[in-house]
């Protein structure tokens, strides 16, 4: 994230070589691609969350706590964030120091305070993220629950607080926030954004080794394991940008701070604007893990092979119950939470959670809240013909 840029347009005043050249060679080709890259950036961030929202609320007809979260993201992504890039752009961003008029200097600081949306923003996504793994954690791993609660209360602290730190880089405090106030001290705003990028990527490696466990602990097909751990692993995307970060926060540090602010921040801008479109996608594709079950993982069943059967995320709590295959097969006890009941087709119903010493109990210890777990009275025979129609019925 781009520094304060509080002591920069002081120092425009004060240093010649940064005052206005009405003579110098203006960069319209770097000032227009920052422009272009934000509003492409930012435009496929906002369609992923109102396409997940779409999805959630209309299709699903579940609309749950991540989802307000990820709303809550998009409110600040538009503003403070994408408002005021477009806002710094227009007076100045992505031309030299140089270049910018005087009359430029005040609105384009004023903007730059709009900056801090990346990580308020990055934050929520989290945060979202968080949410949705608590509908798919057991409630008996208490261990796994209270760490995702851990995970929001820091997520949420080291966003509020690296804004604050931006906000408030200067002394007196008011300076910060008028231009005409001399500023006395500044700490080095290199320290917030090295924290911030070690602790969100340590949060990121906690959220994905979460559904990691609760993946291999579960008694799922092997396809569907691979598929839901790819599905998981999204939000690397945006924890590789954000690593990448460091190097250009390193390389950058000095000529950022002093030298030509304007220009050396298009960099950031557009890696920033990249690295919340990643964190965007990462959290939004558990939504559509049984769209990409259902068209990568159960073609065999589908297909009505002799070694098919009914996959396991399909039947509630997991029951193999109504398979042609294995008409009589016990069911493992499903997990006492709901859940884990098929009531649409959302992740949490997919998961079957099993326990060893669970694999003693006959059909007898499954739910009786749902006829989905219930035997066919009908025969065998009957069994075999109704259970493809029930699939594909399922699929559509």
């Amino acid at each position: 994230m781009p520094s304060n840029t509080t002591s920069a347009v002081q120092a425009a005043g004060e240093d010649p070589s940064r005052a206005y050249n009405p003579n110098l060679p203006v960069p319209y080709w770097h000032q227009r691609m920052e422009l272009a890259g934000v509003i492409v950036v930012n435009s496929l961030s906002l369609i992923t969350i109102i396409a997940r929202i779409y999805f959630r609320a209309f299709r699903l007809k579940r609309f749950r706590a991540d989802d307000k979260w990820m709303i809550a993201a998009g409110a600040f992504l538009i503003f403070p964030h994408f408002v005021c890039q477009i806002g710094t752009n227009r007076y100045g961003s992505g031309l030299h120091d140089q270049n910018i008029p005087d009359s430029w200097v005040l609105p384009f600081w004023y903007f730059s305070w709009g900056w801090i949306g990346y990580n308020i923003v990055s934050s929520l996504i989290k945060i979202s993220v968080c949410c949705y793994l608590l509908h798919i954690v057991p409630f008996h791993m208490l261990i796994l629950r209270r760490l995702i609660y851990v995970l929001m209360c820091i997520t949420f602290s080291l966003g509020l607080s690296i804004s604050l730190c931006h906000l408030l880089q200067c002394t007196p405090l008011i300076s910060n926030f008028d231009a005409t106030v001399k500023q006395q001290h500044c700490f080095n705003i290199d320290i917030p954004r090295f924290t911030w990028i070690g602790i969100s990527i340590s949060i990121d490696l906690c959220i994905l080794a979460i559904p990691w466990v609760i993946i291999h602990r579960s008694k799922i097909q092997p396809s569907e394991r691979r598929i839901l751990m790819i599905v998981f692993s999204g939000n690397l995307m945006g924890t590789l940008v954000c690593a990448v970060s460091i190097y250009s926060v390193w390389s950058t540090r000095t000529s950022l701070s002093y030298y030509d602010l304007a220009y050396t921040q298009t960099a950031f801008a557009i890696t920033n604007d990249v690295e919340i479109l990643f964190y965007t996608l990462g959290a939004s594709l558990p939504v559509l893990s049984p769209f990409l079950l259902s068209h990568f993982a159960t073609k065999p069943a589908l297909r009505g092979t002799p070694t098919s059967k009914v996959p396991s995320w399909r039947v509630k709590g997991g029951s193999t119950l109504g398979s042609p295959i294995q008409p009589r097969i016990s069911q493992p006890k499903r997990s006492r939470t709901y859940l884990t009941t098929y009531n649409d087709a959302d992740l949490e119903d997919n998961i079957n959670y099993c326990h060893e010493d669970d694999h003693d109990h006959d059909d007898e210890t499954s739910s009786d809240t749902t006829l989905a777990n219930q035997p066919s009275k009908g025969s065998d025979d009957t069994m075999a013909e109704e259970a493809p129609k029930e699939r594909v019925e399922d699929i559509v």
